[in-house]
């Protein structure tokens, strides 16, 4: 491209159109189109009305010119899963919105999938990128970069992104997402932050109240299982449902309660434990509660989610403290997450439970539907 090519590129840009926007209302607000005004009129509101439309245009101009951040679109769906034109209308939007970003598609990166890494560490290499390009941007501008998350994935891969991106904590993360109720736009979820563990006020709680079958003003009841031979007492099921999903608080409650992922030969939950328990006679939980929005979809409000994180997240504490007490003796609670929602509530609760013993159970649907497991839960 020729020195023409580029200059026109550059004026035409947002960047550059807001420097050129700023530089000529700079000259009028400083007096070059006054002085020349003059030769035209001697009526003073004339004058004034220039000056404070040119204040006005220099600050449009620091709006379009100024950094906006890094936007990091993540797909973490492997190659077999068609997500080509959903990770395009993420990059679109990053784009649009955003200074700079960064892709990284777990497709594009292994399209074969026979050496793929584990899940635990495609989400680390994903983290150490983010990491990288932050540290890039740090390099060359003085300010904190925001950053953006637009994540399509696997409920457990955003689950394990947001604990992994708790240890690398940062001035502004915010988390988008495809919208379930509006086609294909890119909506506001969750903003990760120090506010999503501050307790909620009179007006969240009515909020709640609207959506969720849990009581707003106090915690749902943590259910005790009855006693089984081999039972894991010290494990509790957080069964959490803010989607359309029939069956799936009752095929939780089965696997909690007696730690078997099907009903039967035929009717299989769908639900894959985590390795360490997946062994024959492992045994179930010792207690469950539940949160439940029954089958309508959250409303597409970014305010709705935080509240909605934060409750789950104060459940969890209560139910773990409550048990602990129960059980009076020092073995650490541990949960599993049973989750079924909108994937920014997944990562947020991953990167408030980073410190936790909560494991998020991978729900595979093909599973479900009686097909053999599927390579997407690897």
């Amino acid at each position: 491209m020729g020195w023409f090519g580029q200059l026109r590129r550059l004026v035409l840009s947002r960047e550059g159109g807001g420097t050129a926007l700023m530089a000529t209302c700079a000259a009028v607000a400083l007096g070059v189109v006054p002085n020349i005004l003059e030769q035209w009129t001697s009526r003073p509101w004339v004058f004034v009305v220039v000056f404070v439309a040119a204040l006005v245009l220099l600050l449009v101009g620091w709006v379009l010119q100024r950094p906006r951040g890094l936007g990091v679109v993540v797909s973490l769906y492997p190659a077999e899963r068609t997500q080509a034109s959903r990770v395009e209308v993420l990059k679109n939007a990053s784009r649009r919105a955003r200074s700079a970003s960064l892709v990284v598609d777990r497709a594009a990166l292994w399209p074969g999938e026979r050496s793929v890494p584990g899940r635990a560490d495609v989400v680390d290499f994903v983290a150490r990128l983010i990491d990288a390009q932050i540290e890039e941007l740090r390099a060359s501008g003085d300010a904190e970069p925001e950053v953006v998350l637009y994540v399509l994935a696997h409920l457990q891969d955003g689950f394990l992104l947001g604990r992994r991106l708790a240890d690398d904590a940062q001035l502004s993360l915010a988390v988008m997402h495809l919208s379930q109720q509006t086609g294909r736009s890119v909506v506001p979820g969750v903003e990760l932050g120090s506010s999503l563990r501050s307790p909620l006020s009179a007006r969240q709680r009515g909020q709640l109240s609207r959506h969720l079958a849990a009581p707003a003003a106090g915690l749902p009841r943590l259910v005790e299982i009855p006693d089984v031979p081999g039972q894991q007492r010290h494990r509790i099921a957080l069964i959490v449902r803010l989607a359309s999903a029939g069956s799936m608080v009752d095929d939780a409650r089965h696997v909690a309660a007696t730690g078997e992922v099907a009903y039967g030969p035929g009717h299989h939950t769908g639900y894959r434990l985590p390795p360490a328990d997946a062994a024959q006679g492992s045994g179930p939980c010792g207690a469950y509660l539940v949160i439940d929005a029954g089958n309508p979809y959250l409303p597409d409000d970014s305010a709705l989610y935080d509240t909605v994180t934060t409750y789950i997240w104060e459940c969890w504490q209560a139910a773990r403290q409550e048990w602990a007490q129960r059980l009076g003796d020092t073995t650490a609670v541990e949960g599993l997450l049973f989750f079924h929602g909108p994937l920014p509530i997944a990562v947020a609760l991953g990167w408030l439970t980073a410190r936790d013993r909560l494991t998020l159970v991978h729900h595979d649907l093909h599973l479900a539907q009686g097909a053999p497991p599927s390579a997407a839960g690897s």
